[in-house]
C-alpha cells in the first residue's frame, strides 16, 4: 500500500493529489503554489484506487483510469497499463 496526499489551494477551489506524505514541491524546493492545506490522506495500492476515493470524497462523478482495463501479465489481476501501470496485487509492472 502506498501513501497518497491531497492538497488544496486556500480557496479551496483547486487540489493536487501527490504520492508520499510530504509537503508537495517544485523542482527548486519551494512549494507548490495552489498547495497550501492538506485535505486528506489516502492510503491505497494503486493510484486509480487514491483517485476512486479521492472523487469519493469530493462528491465528484466516479473516477475513470485512463484506458482499459487488462489482466496483470504477472498475476493476472486487472490493471491499467496505460494508466499508472501499478497492479493492486503484485505492484508496478515492468514494461508498462
Amino acid at each position: 500500500m502506498a501513501i497518497y496526499s491531497v492538497w488544496s489551494n486556500k480557496d479551496g477551489d483547486e487540489n493536487t493529489m501527490i504520492s508520499g506524505e510530504g509537503h508537495p514541491k517544485a523542482v527548486d524546493g519551494s512549494l507548490l503554489p495552489g498547495c497550501e492545506v492538506l485535505l486528506w490522506r489516502i492510503e491505497a495500492a494503486t493510484y486509480e484506487e487514491a483517485s476512486a476515493i479521492h472523487h469519493l470524497r469530493m462528491g465528484w462523478e466516479p473516477y475513470r483510469p485512463m484506458g482499459e482495463s487488462s489482466p496483470c501479465p504477472k498475476c493476472g489481476a486487472a490493471f491499467y497499463p496505460q494508466g499508472s501501470g501499478q497492479c493492486w496485487r503484485c505492484g508496478k509492472v515492468d514494461g508498462v
